[in-house]
């Protein structure tokens, strides 16, 4: 939740009159106050901005104040709203409270009245707001650490969670975006459906439209049934998470770009329109707003992702959390094991926290499983030094290591390993972690890539995802 000093108030009344008297009883008692005249704008409001509570009208001109009530606890569960209607019944009100509102009031109503049901309104939300709040904190320091890099973050996170705002999650590769993501989405209105994850960097070009958008039957070779896609598994109230959505082709970014303005998609060889209620996550581990200034990445789609942007600090920026870290992914490997727990002397920590961890935090969780390994009393600085990353040998030193009475063969193997080794790593730095143009840097296809790059870094102590 944003800091603020006052409660914002969400009025929803067609009529102009009774929202002006409205309004200025609650700004007199202290509220900042947010008005629409109609249920559609008024829920685009709710959207935006999010009220701390909402007066509604139940009978409004377009979209009823019943249909209104309902979408805006689809969202969020927890907004308290207060009717208030000149047509209240019994029935009515029974109703409104079986759905979920919060108070329901008949005008006209006194002054004293109807502010005192915003203000209990308004103390239930701020109650909850704080109980989430430090769920969320406790949440991401449970995952991430408690350094003050890591509160930083929370405090971002925190910020933007319960709003629909688009955002842009940046950071390392390795270094933490999908759980910020994760995070993102189970402290939303949104955490009763789905979390859909789309890896952008491993979608075939030809296939974008299909996987973002679905398909019908019969719609290309091959397309034996209708498919869902990506966007529709959650297009009702969920959130999508585009992963390294810096390796969208131009095709793609256009196509993601006119179903995020157009709020609808259809099927590949489909007529049906299908509305979209998403949330978008993206992640990148490019500068992408330096991309998009240059032209390499569409300038409208960043800003239209972008309305918030959260940025992951790199494990070498917050030492502090190692201990923690390494702590938590050797116990959860030792439990995975079967074996019973072990600690980490203070040796193998200072060897950890002097290292710059090229691979983040996954790098790390790749050090302590294998430590889980070979460990059984304690883990020494010895069982952590041979598995940490150190740049790889050049090839004439890998010949100068190679030993004389090692068969040709084999040397010659190790020799083409070591090349190929240098280029898949070399290529990725080049490319600034983006692993789609690295693999295009080096002329294979994606797939290839990935596979390769899997079993190098593998060797150098990370994970690749």
């Amino acid at each position: 939740m944003l800091t603020r000093n006052r409660s914002s108030i969400l009025l929803i009344d067609d009529d102009h009159d009774m929202r002006w008297a409205m309004r200025n009883i609650l700004v007199d008692a202290g509220f900042d106050v947010l008005e629409a005249q109609a249920g559609e704008p008024g829920l685009e409001l709710a959207s935006r901005h999010p009220p701390d509570a909402v007066v509604l009208d139940m009978r409004m001109s377009g979209m009823g104040g019943e249909e209104v009530l309902r979408r805006l606890l689809q969202r969020d569960r927890r907004l308290p709203i207060v009717i208030a209607t000149a047509y209240g019944t019994i029935a009515g009100a029974i109703n409104a409270m079986k759905e979920g509102a919060f108070e329901y009031l008949t005008k006209p109503f006194r002054n004293d009245q109807f502010v005192d049901a915003v203000k209990r309104a308004v103390a239930r939300r701020m109650a909850f707001h704080k109980q989430n709040t430090e769920n969320l904190r406790a949440d991401v320091f449970g995952l991430m650490g408690s350094s003050s890099a890591i509160q930083k973050l929370a405090d971002e996170i925190e910020a933007v969670a319960r709003s629909d705002y688009s955002v842009v999650v940046q950071g390392e590769t390795g270094s933490g975006k999908e759980i910020v993501a994760q995070s993102l989405h189970r402290h939303s209105g949104r955490v009763a459906k789905p979390f859909v994850v789309v890896d952008c960097g491993a979608i075939a070009e030809s296939l974008m439209n299909s996987e973002f958008f679905g398909h019908e039957k019969g719609a290309f070779t091959g397309a034996a049934a209708r498919h869902h896609g990506c966007f529709e598994a959650a297009a009702k109230g969920g959130t999508i998470f585009l992963d390294e959505i810096g390796n969208l082709s131009t095709a793609g970014q256009k196509a993601l770009l006119r179903a995020l303005e157009a709020r609808t998609i259809h099927r590949v060889g489909g007529s049906e329109q299908i509305s979209l209620d998403v949330r978008v996550i993206a992640a990148t581990n490019d500068a992408l707003k330096e991309r998009a200034e240059s032209g390499d990445f569409r300038e409208d789609l960043y800003y239209r992702l972008a309305e918030y942007v959260v940025s992951v600090p790199p494990l070498r920026a917050r030492p502090e959390d190692i201990p923690f870290l390494a702590g938590r992914f050797l116990g959860q490997a030792r439990e995975c094991l079967g074996h019973p727990p072990i600690e980490i002397e203070p040796k193998a920590l200072d060897l950890l926290q002097a290292h710059d961890w090229p691979g983040n935090v996954r790098e790390l969780r790749n050090v302590m499983r294998r430590a889980a390994l070979t460990s059984s009393d304690v883990v020494s600085a010895a069982h952590i030094a041979d598995r940490l990353y150190r740049p790889p040998a050049t090839l004439s030193q890998t010949t100068q290591m190679a030993s004389a009475a090692t068969p040709l063969r084999d040397q010659m193997r190790c020799q083409v390993r070591a090349v190929e080794r240098d280029a898949v790593l070399d290529a990725l730095n080049r490319a600034n972690g983006n692993k789609a143009e690295a693999a295009r840097l080096l002329g294979v296809d994606y797939k290839t890539y990935r596979l390769k790059l899997k079993r190098f870094e593998g060797e150098r102590g990370e994970i690749s995802q």
